[in-house]
Formats: structure tokens, sequence, C-alpha cells
């Protein structure tokens, strides 16, 4: 193993391992929606974090989709125009 090779591993493996400790630390989307009072509130700010996970995830699927399908007309159109 290479020496950056190993130093790649050792920060992925640290990365891995102070990933939960960094996830806990956010107060904002944990504590926010446990208080029981004002319960109309807490589901509009759950559906909105829903939304938003929503929209977080059909960009990068639109991105993906979209190069798909230039490969694929930039395809079809090279073999419609070579001669037969």
């Amino acid at each position: 193993m290479t020496p950056w090779l190993r130093r790649v591993f050792a920060l992925v493996l640290l990365a891995l391992l102070l990933a939960p400790a960094m996830a806990s630390a956010c107060p904002a989307c944990k504590e926010s929606l446990f208080d029981p009072s004002q319960l109309h509130q807490k589901l509009s700010a759950a559906k909105g974090y829903a939304l938003s996970i929503g929209l977080l995830l059909c960009v990068p699927s639109a991105l993906v989709g979209g190069i798909a399908l230039l490969v694929v007309r930039a395809s079809r159109n090279a073999h419609r125009d070579e001669p037969r």
C-alpha cells in the first residue's frame, strides 16, 4: 500500500468514526420536533423537512437523467448519420 493511500484510508476511517458525533451535534433537527405543544406547527415543520429532502434528492437524479438523455441522443444521431 502506498503512503498516500494509507493517509486517505486513515482519513476516511477517522471521518467514519467521528460521523456519529457530528450528526448528534445538530440540535435543530432532533430537538425541535419533540415538544408536544403546538402540534400543528411541528407537523408543518416536519412536512417542510420532508419536502426539502425530496427536492434535494430530485436534483441529482434529474442531472443524471439529463446527461443520460444527451448521451443517448448523441449515440442515435451518430448511428443515423453513418453511411450504409
